[in-house]
C-alpha cells in the first residue's frame, strides 16, 4: 500500500522549511499580485474542478535465447496487467491549484514473470509491479506574471525525456518528489528549475541488500530554451546535478553514480515546398560529482527528419562515451523510447554505446505504423553489440480509445550475456488504453 512505497517522503517534503516557506511565499504574494478570490469561492473551485481516468490492459511476452545467465533459468516470460489511474486537479483559487493522483497496477492470472518484487527470480524480467500508491499529489501557485511554482509529488519532463523523463512506457510510471519553478518572463524564453528529493521509480533496485523503488536524491535541475528563429531553430541549454548518496557497485552502482551533466540542444523544422525538414543536434559532458569515481563522458546526437503527407522519416547517430570503466549514464531519463524497446540497454555498457537508427512512420485509414531499425557498438574498443528491429501498430477505436500492437527484436553480435540479458531477445505486446 502507498504507505509502504513513499508516503514519509510526501510527508516530509510537505513539511520541509523549503514547502512551508514556499506556502507563506504563495500566500504573501497572492495579496500583492492577484485580486484575492473570495473565501467564499474556495468550496466552489475545490469541488468545480476536472477529474481524470487513465486505464490500460497490457499482455507482454518475452523470450531469451540461450544461453541463460543465472538466476533465470525459464527462457520465456508472460505478464498480464492492468494499470489504472484516477486523479482529480482542483479549479484555481487566488492562483493555487492542486492534484491528487491514485496509481494502481495489478496482475491478471499467474504472473511467470519477475517483475523484481514478486519472488519470480528464475523468470526473465518484465519490470511491471502490482503496486498501489499515490502516483502525483502536488500544490501549484500562478499568481505570479508569467511564472509557476510546483510542489509535491509530480510527473516531470524535460525536452524529448532524453536525460528527465516519466517513463509512462511501463504501468507504474516513475515521478518525483519535487519543487519546480517555471518561469516565462524574458521573452520567447522559457526556463525550469526543479530540485528533486525523491525518484518514485517504475522499477526496484537492488542496494544494501533490499529492494527498493524509492531513491532519496538531492538532485538540481536547470534547463532554460530560448526560440531564437520561429520554429526554425530552438536552443536549449541545460545542467543536472544528481547525488544519489552512496551506492553500491556493479551496473547499479553505475548508473546511480553521482554526477553533473552539462549540454546543449538545438532543434527545429523548415518548410521545403510539400515536405517538412526537422532536425536535432545535441552535445552534452558528463562529469563526476559529490565524491562519485572521477570520470568524462560525451554525449552527442544528430538526428535529421522528413515529413511528407502521411508519412515521416527519420535517420540519426547517438553517442554516449565508456572508456571499458565508466559510461555516460541517464538514470532519470525514458530509456526505452531511445535504446531499443527490447530494453537492452538501460544502463549503458562500460564499454559506452553508440546508435544508428532509421525509421519510418506512416498513418494509413487512421492507423498508425511505425517500424525502426537500430545498430548498437561500443564507444570503446569497437565491439558490435548488435541490431533490433521494432515495429508498432495503433488504431483509434475512439477519441480516447485506443488499441496497440507492438514488437522488439533484438539479436546479439558481440554483447557479453550478464543476469537478464541473452544472445536474441523478442518482446510483444497488446495492449488497449482509455483516457479522459
Amino acid at each position: 500500500m502507498f504507505a509502504s512505497k513513499g508516503m514519509q517522503g510526501v510527508l516530509r517534503a510537505a513539511i520541509s522549511p523549503f514547502g512551508v516557506a514556499l506556502m507563506i511565499f504563495g500566500a504573501a504574494a497572492q495579496g500583492t499580485v492577484l485580486a484575492a478570490d473570495p473565501l467564499a469561492d474556495l468550496p466552489f473551485r475545490l469541488t468545480g474542478g476536472t477529474p481524470n481516468l487513465d486505464v490500460r490492459l497490457r499482455y507482454e511476452y518475452l523470450h531469451l535465447a540461450d544461453p541463460l545467465a543465472a538466476p533465470i533459468k525459464e527462457d520465456t516470460a508472460q505478464a498480464t496487467t492492468i494499470r489504472v489511474r484516477l486523479g482529480y486537479t482542483t479549479a484555481a483559487w487566488n492562483g493555487i491549484d492542486g492534484q491528487l493522483e491514485y496509481e494502481g497496477v495489478d496482475t491478471i492470472g499467474d504472473d511467470r514473470y519477475n517483475s523484481l518484487s514478486n519472488g519470480r527470480g528464475t523468470y526473465p524480467v518484465i519490470a511491471d509491479a502490482q503496486v498501489h500508491e499515490v502516483n502525483q499529489v502536488w500544490l501549484r501557485y500562478a499568481g505570479l506574471p508569467k511564472t509557476q511554482i510546483k510542489y509535491g509529488r509530480q510527473r516531470i519532463n524535460f525536452d524529448n525525456q532524453r536525460f528527465i523523463g516519466g517513463v509512462a512506457w511501463r504501468q507504474d510510471e516513475q515521478t518525483f518528489d519535487a519543487a519546480l519553478l517555471t518561469t516565462t518572463l524574458i521573452p520567447k524564453t522559457t526556463v525550469t528549475y526543479a530540485h528533486l528529493d525523491r525518484v518514485n521509480s517504475f522499477r526496484n533496485f537492488a542496494i544494501n541488500g533490499r529492494n527498493v523503488d524509492r531513491l532519496d536524491i538531492d538532485g538540481h535541475l536547470m534547463n532554460v530554451s530560448t526560440q531564437v528563429i520561429e520554429k526554425t531553430l530552438k536552443l536549449t541549454g541545460y545542467g543536472y546535478f544528481l547525488d544519489f548518496g552512496t551506492v553500491p557497485g556493479a551496473a547499479v552502482g553505475r548508473l546511480l553514480n553521482n554526477n553533473q551533466t552539462y549540454g546543449l540542444r538545438a532543434t527545429g523544422t523548415v518548410p521545403v515546398q510539400a515536405f517538412t525538414l526537422g532536425y536535432s543536434l545535441e552535445y552534452a559532458i558528463q562529469q563526476g560529482w559529490r565524491g562519485s569515481p572521477d570520470h568524462d563522458q560525451r554525449y552527442g546526437l544528430a538526428e535529421a527528419v522528413v515529413g511528407w503527407k502521411m508519412l515521416k522519416a527519420t535517420a540519426g547517430y547517438e553517442a554516449l562515451g565508456g572508456n571499458g570503466i565508466s559510461s555516460f549514464q541517464t538514470p532519470l531519463a525514458t530509456t526505452h523510447a531511445f535504446d531499443g524497446w527490447a530494453d537492452q540497454f538501460l544502463i549503458t555498457p562500460v564499454g559506452g554505446l553508440h546508435r544508428l537508427y532509421t525509421s519510418l512512420g506512416a498513418t494509413v485509414a487512421k492507423a498508425g505504423l511505425t517500424a525502426v531499425f537500430h545498430d548498437f557498438s561500443a564507444d570503446a574498443g569497437g565491439a558490435h553489440y548488435g541490431n533490433e528491429v521494432d515495429l508498432l501498430a495503433s488504431y483509434p477505436v475512439l477519441d480516447n480509445f485506443t488499441l496497440f500492437a507492438k514488437f522488439a527484436a533484438y539479436f546479439a553480435d558481440e554483447f557479453p550475456v550478464v543476469a537478464g540479458q541473452a544472445t536474441n531477445v523478442q518482446r510483444g505486446w497488446l495492449y488497449a488504453e482509455y483516457k479522459f
